[in-house]
């Protein structure tokens, strides 16, 4: 492991959130103030003081990340700027959208797999700093005088964050999960790293995803409906978290649609419903949404940093970056609120003919990490996976019906079924997640790029360019793992 060293003889020197607030209207995380030594049995010697770690947490989420730790050089760069980097860059791979030569145009041409490359070594450095502070909170809580409520819940938010790092890293680090289970490529951790730590030997992959799915079942368990606004977990979110990678493992998915339908109530066309479409897709209040990051327009780092809103959309002033696949653009029905496609630039250079609105972006503008409506296409995609083609054929039309008035419900069956509700996840939850990324690895599909991209590269299943080296600073920094790891 790397230098990820924000523990050294029992104090914490990491970022902690003085106080947070809550307002009924939008959920915020107060800019974090650096107290840089706060003793650790003061950090857990008060819940109020845990639920500010927590948040700090989550407000690195949105941090501006120097792309290696190691190299005494502070560089931090758009395409690294935190979670929401890392979905971005995984939009961008598919053929569904297409970057121009701005930010993220080396994952857009899949040139950023090296060792020694930023993507790879911020990706690496992301997902195991916020581990390292899980496995804090999980630790000081078990070593604490705290009282046992408040002890279950906050452990259930580490293990939920734990899981959620160690599936990015899973997803980013190694090829398809199914392929070969006993792969070895990410080390696990589940104390926190002194200065005397020695990075530990890659564990295989089925350890890594046992890991993840333990954490995840005892958050889901363990953690309350109520929080303190959307950008926190909850219930529901670890739950999503949990159908996503019952998704990739697709060993259980009776697990997956109870899950999935937890997260979204249960009834899906009340779920589905979303006034984010034609409104800028930045309001976390829509009750669609189920996890998001909350911008509060006056005091983040990020402003000119937040994907997708700040590279898609080309009517503020932004990178204005990202164009859309003319056929992608052609999937949807006129009458689908979502095809909000404009030939704006009225060019004929073929990948820059179409634009989007469905990204509005202002300093104010919040960015979806999950929702309802994704979770329904979850449960549908199980459905057919159980056998039970009728519900899921109910349940991707509940989404369809919602978002275009002339739709009809699917006489699909069969392997066109699964298609088309993978091809409705991409049209619902483009630019968001990396769907099209995502399910291209899952289910070992190949992503082929039409001739109107700006760099035509086919990717075909299973491709080695659907993961990332170990980066070469982990590989100096760590005796237990070698070179040898990249071949």
């Amino acid at each position: 492991m790397k230098l990820y060293k924000n523990i050294n003889r029992g104090f914490l020197t990491l970022i902690i959130v003085a106080s947070v607030s809550f307002s009924c209207s939008k959920d915020f995380l107060n800019e974090p103030k650096n107290t840089a030594g706060l003793p650790e049995d003061v950090v857990f010697s008060d819940k109020e003081i845990v639920q500010s770690f927590v948040s700090g947490v989550y407000d690195r989420y949105k941090g501006q990340w120097d792309d290696n730790l190691t190299d005494g050089v502070n560089a931090s760069n758009v395409d690294t700027g935190g979670l929401y980097a890392m979905y971005f860059a995984r939009t961008v791979k598919g053929n569904d959208l297409i970057q121009g030569p701005s930010w993220f145009l080396f994952d857009y041409a899949h040139e950023n797999r090296e060792p020694g490359f930023r993507r790879t070594s911020f990706t690496w450095t992301f997902n195991y700093e916020i581990i390292n502070y899980a496995n804090v909170l999980i630790r000081g809580l078990e070593n604490s005088d705290l009282d046992e409520a408040t002890k279950k819940e906050f452990t259930a938010v580490g293990k939920a964050l734990r899981a959620f790092h160690y599936f990015q890293l899973a997803l980013e680090f190694a090829p398809n999960y199914n392929n070969d289970r006993n792969l070895a490529r990410i080390p696990i951790y589940t104390e926190p790293a002194t200065g005397a730590s020695t990075g530990n030997p890659a564990s295989p992959l089925s350890d890594v995803y046992d890991l993840i799915i333990s954490d995840l079942k005892d958050a889901v368990q363990d953690l309350p409906n109520e929080r303190l606004g959307k950008s926190y977990i909850n219930k529901a979110v670890a739950q999503g978290m949990l159908a996503r990678v019952l998704l990739v493992t697709q060993d259980d998915w009776a697990l997956a649609s109870q899950l999935a339908k937890a997260a979204y109530g249960g009834n899906a066309t009340n779920a589905v419903v979303s006034s984010n479409w034609g409104a800028g897709f930045d309001d976390l209040t829509d009750q669609d949404w189920l996890w998001g990051h909350f911008q509060n327009g006056t005091s983040e780092t990020n402003y000119f940093w937040m994907s997708p809103h700040v590279m898609m959309d080309h009517l503020t002033l932004s990178y204005q970056a990202t164009y859309v696949n003319t056929n992608f653009r052609d999937l949807f029905a006129d009458s689908d609120k979502r095809k909000l496609f404009v030939d704006y630039y009225e060019v004929s250079t073929p990948y820059r003919e179409f634009i989007t609105t469905k990204f509005e972006y202002t300093f104010a503008c919040d960015v979806p990490l999950m929702r309802k409506s994704e979770m329904v296409l979850v449960d549908a995609e199980a459905q057919y996976h159980l056998g039970n083609e009728p519900e899921a054929r109910n349940l991707l039309f509940a989404l369809q019906q919602d978002r275009d008035p002339n739709a009809t419900m699917t006489t699909a069956s069969g392997q066109a079924l699964l298609d088309e509700i993978l091809i409705e996840r991409r049209k619902e939850l483009y630019g968001e997640l990396g769907v099209e990324w995502f399910d291209a690895k899952r289910y070992s599909l190949p992503i082929n790029r039409d001739p109107e991209h700006r760099v035509v590269v086919n990717i075909p299943a299973d491709s080695e360019l659907l993961y990332l080296k170990i980066p070469q600073s982990e590989i100096d920094a760590n005796p237990n793992i070698d070179d040898s790891i990249n071949n």
